[in-house]
């Protein structure tokens, strides 16, 4: 039975969006929410420094609904935000809404990318999976891929125990637990290891379909420095080298073809080599890497079980 929020106000969810040049997708963005069976309570939209014509475009649907706050923030000197653009924007937006939303009641939190849609009932379908389960401290449904011509791609943020950022929704006893996004690594990776670490379930249910439009397609301009920067990231947030490697490996069975896997293998040697600094917390990454050990293990031992069957 769908759920009502009229009679259950700790039913309730915040929303977060950063947006950075976002005037060709976030409209639709926009539409989508205000579409929603079950919209949020209050929705942050921030401008992460946009040059073109997102601040207009926020500025008009905050000053028609109540419910939706617009907000800028300016690009800063840090360092960091230089590797992590999204990571720094995510956790600086999702700082500032927790900060301004801390009066008010509310069951979860939602961040949102700017360039996503999906159905009317998408928020109400993926909090009925999170209301059924307690222990479920991040939920969101399955990201399809949407290329700028318009096709969709397999792939995208669908994995079982894994939500990608752009559609994170935390319960938010998690989200305080971890203490928001941290500002380093892949802010939406790191949030999903935090949170299992402290013993919250994750998921992902690829039957409630929203769309990450405008993705690129996998040509070598594209994706090789996409893939040198994955690695980069993968040294910093402190990864377990076998299972780089064999990532890399795999990775060069998608497009574009060897080049993919070899950038990503570089990326990795090359902060090797320069040794950024890690700020990750030592517990969560000796959390991860045991989480790679154990997840390479399986992969070899599936190897050795197909091998011996034929």
């Amino acid at each position: 039975m769908p759920l009502s929020l009229k009679n259950k106000a700790s039913q309730t969810y915040l929303m977060v969006t950063v947006a950075y040049n976002e005037e060709r997708q976030i409209e639709r963005t926009i539409r989508c929410v205000i579409q929603q069976i079950v919209p949020p309570t209050q929705w942050l939209i921030i401008s992460d420094g946009s040059t073109d014509g997102t601040d207009a475009i926020l500025m008009k649907y905050a000053a028609k609904y109540p419910w939706i706050n617009y907000a800028r923030l300016e690009k800063t000197t840090d360092p960091h935000q230089k590797l992590g653009k999204a990571s720094y924007a995510y956790a600086r937006s999702m700082a500032l809404a927790r900060r301004k939303f801390a009066e008010i009641p509310h069951e979860f939190v939602a961040n949102l990318d700017a360039d996503i849609t999906f159905g009317p009932d998408y928020f109400e379908k993926v909090m009925e999976k999170a209301l059924a389960d307690e222990s479920l401290g991040i939920a969101g449904g399955g990201g399809y891929s949407v290329l700028e011509n318009g096709k969709i791609i397999p792939g995208g943020f669908i994995q079982p125990d894994f939500v990608g950022g752009p559609l994170q929704f935390f319960r938010k006893k998690c989200l305080d637990d971890i203490d928001g996004y941290f500002p380093y690594g892949h802010a939406d990776v790191v949030a999903v290891f935090m949170a299992r670490m402290k013993g919250w379930k994750v998921r992902c249910f690829p039957e409630i379909k929203a769309y990450h439009h405008g993705q690129p397609e996998n040509t070598v301009r594209v994706k090789v420095p996409i893939n040198f920067r994955l690695g980069q990231m993968d040294y910093i947030m402190g990864g377990y080298p076998p299972f780089i490697l064999g990532r890399s490996v795999i990775r060069m069975f998608q497009k574009p073809y060897i080049l993919a896997g070899l950038a990503m293998l570089a990326g990795y040697l090359w902060a090797s080599v320069r040794r950024p600094k890690r700020h990750l917390p030592k517990d969560l990454v000796a959390y991860m890497k045991k989480d790679q050990k154990n997840k390479l293990r399986h992969f070899l031992r599936l190897q050795s079980d197909i091998s011996t069957r034929i």
